[in-house]
């Protein structure tokens, strides 16, 4: 059985990454969101729970649960905070992707995307055999985030300067999808992104 290929997708927030990994899985490429995996072990793993309550104490809580808004409002204020939630969480939402796409290689799946926003800032990409990276102009980004998230601006530029750069991005990618335009273009550039794997054997 010919071993699956692990492709990474990533892109700044509010860059369209995932609409793109949306758009991936209605042509049938699998594709493993650890964003949510992350979001579903917050809310469901006790001992997850037990150590952010340890580091964070209340801070972090609303009514005996992790408050996501709270954390995300620590952690993208303090790169301290940061790198000790990522200590927590990083390795469990590693190993469930392991999980997923092991049982998507015993199906004999050809190509399983990885989408996460942090693919490079936490050094898995090195974990991953190919790297996609979604662009839009940073003007574009905010005006998205500030439309669509309960954060202020000052959040929002936390969040922005936490994350890699367009250039370190670029400098690392082997695929790029630029959404730049509409819904409608961004559809046609998946649809190139995945004629391009077509013709590189990935799929």
């Amino acid at each position: 059985m010919a071993k699956i290929i692990k492709m990474g997708l990533t892109g700044g927030i509010a860059s369209g990454k995932s609409e793109v990994g949306r758009l991936l899985s209605l042509k049938g490429i699998p594709v493993i969101d650890m964003d949510k995996i992350g979001r579903t072990l917050l809310e469901s793993d006790s001992k997850i729970k037990e150590e952010i309550v340890a580091i964070f104490g209340n801070k972090a809580m609303s009514e005996g649960s992790i408050d996501r808004e709270k954390l995300r409002s620590l952690v993208f204020t303090d790169p301290q905070s940061r790198k000790q939630l990522e200590q927590i969480v990083q390795p469990r939402i590693r190993k469930r992707f392991q999980e997923l796409a092991q049982k998507e290689e015993g199906k004999g799946t050809r190509l399983v995307v990885c989408e996460a926003a942090l693919l490079i800032e936490s050094g898995y990409r090195h974990d991953l055999d190919k790297l996609t990276v979604v662009m839009a102009p940073e003007k574009v980004r905010m005006d998205r985030l500030l439309s669509r998230e309960p954060v202020s601006k000052k959040l929002a530029e936390h969040i922005f300067q936490a994350q890699t750069q367009d250039l370190e991005r670029l400098a690392v990618a082997n695929y790029l999808v630029e959404n730049t335009g509409s819904l409608e273009d961004l559809a046609k550039a998946v649809d190139e992104l995945v004629a391009k794997w077509k013709n590189d054997g990935l799929l």
